[in-house]
């Protein structure tokens, strides 16, 4: 199968720039059909005490493949499964990523396995068959102990990231079973099983061409294998090699067998000194990053902020990163024309708090601006999330005193009430809030806006003051698929999945926030209320329109369900 390798979406499919046509269509207010609201009402300084101001949490990991940032979450977006989540910015750069689907089932038992270029001595074969105690069919190399069964198969030659899979089994394990991907004649990557001192193992060969264990392994047992090998990565890295066994990583960032900077030709075969026979199923090769979610454009930013005006989103509470390119949204935002149709404010994490006297003179400065979000009549609105100490509290407090500015209204993020409650009380906050809710293993949406509203009220009874989340999803399988760099726990991932929300169960939830507010104003003082999230579209919860959304549906419909939710306790709309 060709790969089409080009920057065009695919067949069938608007590319980003007509998208952002499109949506810049429709995104007008009159368009929507909606009311667009004062500035100064949005910006939480009109009269109306009542009114719940309305924030978003930003993650801005979404800028293009240039850097290990971008290229993480392209590939975790990168399966066909998780395409309805690409962002209405994205690309689909590669419309045919799959180069070989195989799982034997339709072919004819006893022939040779289709597209694939088999070698058997005599006494040896490489064949198509039935497998006892499992459904389908299966490849089967068999040999005796002095010759050796192969089968490769080519597949378009790539020069970019590629993912290889396939489940495999021994009849008898460690007889020297092999796969190999390889670059013309160079070998990428090489596996092999072995006895070793008694011992069954799965091993891989270095550089130097010792070998390496992966883990030990078991007769007439099935294994899932997959390699995830990056012949160029971003930002000038070492081409390199991750093996995983059951979804798990036991090879991290190894360098390849021999240098080859094309991938072509993918081979598995029995070993020529041992009877062996081996068992080959579901074998799939894919490009590993065939999208492009690159949101590091002005007219990208622009766009984003005219669909968050017209669905009343007050403010973006931005994940506040010192550090390129990582800060390239907010940057972005401070440079957008229409920035005073939506305010912004600070979530600080480890990125920030790690130079923290460093970061924090530029943020003070930034509080007085003119869209920074500011509550209780002038107070800056400051999110901590798990780094606040009591030190770093008061120099934030001191900052402001001596810059003239009012005392920031510092709200502390924690996993449950108590946490929350204990750092509030510890470190010298104002509030608490919580950064999301998930549940697990495909639980439905209500259960866990249910679960949400509920933790809401222990917030407020062990720590006072609340900014209620309104969480709209948790899936985190996409980087169970394709593990990120920053988190190396995510084998828990595959479990950790809500089931998608409809746009009007997310405007009820947030209804139900904006409720709360009104009638919990003594641990409501700030009256806001904050969404996760804009644009996690990967961990699953967001808003910010998808590209599917606008060029199949033509509306932005949760920011729809959204707009119409009203923000005052009287239940007007503004």
């Amino acid at each position: 199968m060709t790969a089409d390798n080009s920057s065009s979406a695919s067949v069938g499919r608007p590319s980003r720039r007509e998208i952002i046509r499109l949506a810049a269509a429709v995104s007008g207010s009159a368009a929507l059909g909606l009311s667009v609201p004062d500035a100064a009402a949005a910006a939480g300084r009109g009269p109306d005490a009542t009114r719940t101001l309305v924030g978003a949490i930003r993650w801005d990991a979404w800028v293009g493949g240039e850097s290990h940032y971008g290229s993480g979450v392209n590939r975790t977006l990168s399966p066909d499964k998780y395409h309805f989540r690409l962002p209405f910015y994205a690309d689909i750069t590669v419309a045919q990523p799959t180069l070989i689907d195989q799982s034997f089932d339709g072919e004819t038992t006893g022939a040779a396995p289709a597209g694939w270029n088999v070698t058997a001595p005599t006494g040896t074969d490489a064949t198509v068959v039935e497998v006892s105690a499992t459904t389908g069919k299966s490849a089967r190399a068999r040999s005796s102990s002095g010759a050796a069964a192969t089968m490769a198969r080519a597949f378009s030659a790539q020069e970019r990231a590629v993912t290889v899979q396939w489940q495999w089994k021994e009849t008898v394990a460690g007889q020297g079973s092999l796969a190999s991907l390889r670059g013309g004649s160079s070998v990428a990557v090489d596996l092999a099983t072995r006895v070793n001192g008694g011992a069954k193992e799965l091993v891989h060969r270095a550089t130097d061409g010792t070998w390496n264990v992966v883990q030990a392994v078991a007769d007439d047992t099935w294994y899932s294998i997959k390699i995830i090998i990056d012949p160029a990565p971003p930002e000038a890295a070492a081409p390199f090699v991750d093996i995983f066994v059951d979804g798990i990583r036991k090879v991290r960032g190894a360098t390849f067998r021999e240098p080859t900077t094309v991938l072509d030709t993918l081979s598995f075969g029995t070993s020529e000194g041992t009877a062996c026979e081996l068992y080959i199923d579901d074998v799939s090769v894919r490009v590993t990053e065939s999208v492009n979610s690159d949101a590091a454009h002005q007219s990208v930013m622009d766009q984003e902020i005219q669909y968050a005006k017209n669905a009343g989103i007050d403010y973006w509470a931005f994940v506040y990163y010192p550090q390129e390119p990582l800060a390239r949204g907010r940057e972005l935002y401070l440079a957008g024309e229409g920035r005073a149709d939506v305010n912004w404010c600070a979530v600080l994490d480890g990125n920030f708090t790690g130079s923290y006297a460093t970061n924090l003179p530029r943020l003070v400065a930034e509080f007085s601006g003119p869209t920074y979000q500011r509550v209780l009549g002038g107070r800056p609105l400051v999110y901590f999330f798990t780094t606040a100490t009591a030190d770093k509290v008061t120099q934030m407090r001191t900052a402001c005193t001596r810059a003239g500015l009012p005392d920031p209204y510092i709200v502390v993020m924690a996993w449950t009430a108590q946490s929350a409650a204990d750092l509030k009380t510890t470190v010298g906050a104002d509030a608490v809030s919580r950064y999301a809710t998930g549940e697990q293993n495909g639980a439905p949406y209500s259960q866990l806006a249910d679960a949400e509203a509920g933790l809401w009220d222990q917030y407020a009874a062990a720590a006072g003051d609340v900014v209620p989340t309104v969480s709209t999803g948790w899936d985190k399988r996409t980087r169970y698929d394709y593990p990120l760099s920053w988190e190396p726990n995510y084998t828990g991932f595959k479990d950790e999945w809500t089931r998608q929300a409809t746009p009007q169960e997310i405007a009820t939830h947030l209804q139900g926030a904006v409720s709360w507010n009104n009638t919990h104003p003594d641990n409501a003082s700030a009256n806001t209320v904050l969404i996760y999230a804009w644009n996690e579209f990967d961990e699953g919860g967001w808003i910010c329109p998808t590209l599917f959304e606008i060029s199949d549906a033509g509306r932005p419909l949760r920011l729809d369900a959204i707009a119409k939710v009203p923000r005052t306790s009287s239940g007007t709309q503004r």
